[in-house]
């Protein structure tokens, strides 16, 4: 893989982490499971299992609040020829329907990334929260 190749991986892995965020932020399920394998696995708050237990829960979760909004760093991208792997700091701002208080939440998103015939997608995330206030 060329140096050229590699950093077009990269972008395309990073592109894909924040159109994750876009699609929850807009409250897209479709634009969210895009970022998927069709048989990912996902463990974190909304879900341990699979991308489809996740994405079942998701509309669930977000009528808890009038507006969301995903605030990433750059992710850590290292790519390995058609696979890779993906670290991004993640603050999430919620604001919750009932009350209007802001929960805040700060994750990690561990992602494995794999190529596939689209283009890259996800086929494993860990969600590692760090810290959470509301408030």
């Amino acid at each position: 893989m060329t140096a050229a190749d590699t950093l077009a991986a990269v972008l395309a892995v990073r592109d894909l982490v924040y159109r994750y965020a876009r699609g929850v932020d807009r409250r897209d399920v479709a634009l969210v499971g895009s970022c998927f394998a069709p048989d990912a696995r996902y463990e974190g708050s909304l879900a341990s299992g699979t991308i489809a237990d996740m994405l079942a829960a998701l509309p669930v979760a977000m009528a808890r609040y009038t507006t969301t909004l995903h605030f990433m760093s750059e992710p850590a991208v290292s790519i390995e020829g058609s696979a890779a792997h993906s670290e991004t700091p993640t603050i999430a701002y919620h604001v919750l329907r009932d009350s209007g208080a802001l929960r805040t939440v700060a994750v990690r998103y561990l992602d494995r990334l794999e190529r596939g015939p689209a283009g890259w997608w996800i086929v494993e995330r860990r969600v590692q929260r760090c810290w959470e206030r509301v408030g």
